[in-house]
């Protein structure tokens, strides 16, 4: 049985954890009898003021957007600073871990787990093998990057490039998507059923996914589309309580019938029945709707790892950019145009995407490689 350590985080994002599970996930259906896969959280292995820095992520984002951009810009500019203050207070109890664990391979998912790692990793002479699985689908900071690393498993084209420019030898870096969890796939077998059960001519069905917005745009946002177009609209607001109180309190005497909904297991679902998501545009979500086939609109992304992406999104025709919320609209209503001709061609882009439905990929690849060893 071969040993594969997964260091990832909990709290700061949804990504680094769907991302690990999706992991999980392969190598639980591909090998189970085979490789065994252990998850731990980095922050976990430090001490408790620097494990309560993971919990400040949802709040930065939320109310200080400008600080958590600050914060990426001087991780991005200041690595060896990162990697040496966390190598020095992860240092201790990896070292146990690696020495009670004996894992084959270690596989980093999270940016500041990779050179200070790598670092505890050659002050104690371990012959472990390093892979770096990159979570931000475009924007890579250089925290993320180490040419120790046997392998970078990367997000896309444009970030291998990236990778590559920026120093790490061209061998070690593999272009596959990210991995998503599983049921977040297309219900189509090819693309002409896909042709065949596009809505074209019924009534739309737009999603509006909350990510740390303020309860006062999402309700905005739900006025206008029930002004100007004939449409189901369904919002979920995800594990803020807060969010889902005021929402549905706003709603109360609002004449048309929303489907508002909290927390929910079967996102998959929604992405797979309904016609257009508007979403702020981190990388797991926008992964996961494309994976299910399902045109994107940004409502914006967080400065830093995510800005990047809503114009990856429209070069690559998987979905609009706005530059502002009444932008929004104004993108829908070029998606339904010509009987909704853009919404189908960003549908059909999304099914032939190279990125989409790879987590089995990766988890192959990881496996060959560990036999390799």
């Amino acid at each position: 049985m071969k040993n594969i350590l997964i260091i990832s985080s909990e709290y700061t994002g949804h990504g680094h954890k769907s991302v690990h599970t999706a992991i999980l996930q392969g190598f639980q259906k591909l090998y189970k009898d085979e490789i065994e896969c252990k998850v731990i959280n980095g922050f976990q292995l430090a001490d408790k003021i620097f494990s309560s820095f993971e919990k400040l992520y949802n709040p930065s984002v939320k109310y200080f957007p400008d600080m958590w951009s600050a914060l990426f810009l001087l991780s991005d500019k200041n690595v060896s600073f990162f990697n040496k203050n966390t190598s020095k207070k992860i240092e201790k109890e990896l070292v146990k871990l690696l020495d009670s664990y004996k894992p084959d391979l270690i596989l980093s998912v999270h940016p500041l787990f990779n050179g200070s790692v790598l670092d505890i990793l050659e002050k104690y002479n371990y012959k472990i093998k390093f892979y770096t699985l990159i979570t931000d689908i475009i924007s890579i900071s250089h925290i993320w990057l180490d040419n120790r690393t046997d392998k970078i498993i990367s997000p896309s084209y444009e970030a291998s490039n990236f990778i590559i420019e920026n120093g790490i030898n061209k061998e070690k870096v593999i272009t596959f998507g990210i991995p998503v969890r599983e049921h977040f796939s297309s219900v189509y077998s090819n693309i002409e059923d896909l042709r065949k059960n596009t809505n074209l001519d019924e009534k739309l069905k737009i999603l509006l996914l909350n990510n740390s917005e303020k309860s006062s745009r999402i309700y905005y946002i739900i006025r206008k589309l029930n002004e100007k177009y004939d449409c189901y609209i369904t919002v979920v607001c995800g594990r803020n309580r807060n969010i889902y109180k005021n929402i549905k309190r706003k709603l109360k005497n609002y004449p048309i019938d929303i489907n508002l909904i909290g927390y929910t297991d079967n996102l998959f679902k929604l992405f797979q029945s309904n016609d257009i998501l508007i979403t702020r545009c981190g990388s797991l979500s926008v992964s996961e709707a494309i994976n299910c086939i399902i045109p994107i609109v940004s409502m914006g992304a967080l400065p830093g790892q995510e800005e990047a992406t809503p114009l990856y999104l429209e070069k690559n025709n998987l979905g609009c950019s706005t530059i502002s919320t009444n932008d929004i609209f104004d993108k829908i209503d070029m998606l339904i145009a010509n009987g909704r001709e853009r919404l189908l061609k960003i549908r059909e882009a999304q099914f032939n995407y190279y990125g989409r439905d790879v987590r089995e990929e990766i988890v192959k690849y990881i496996a060959s490689e560990l036999e390799n060893k």
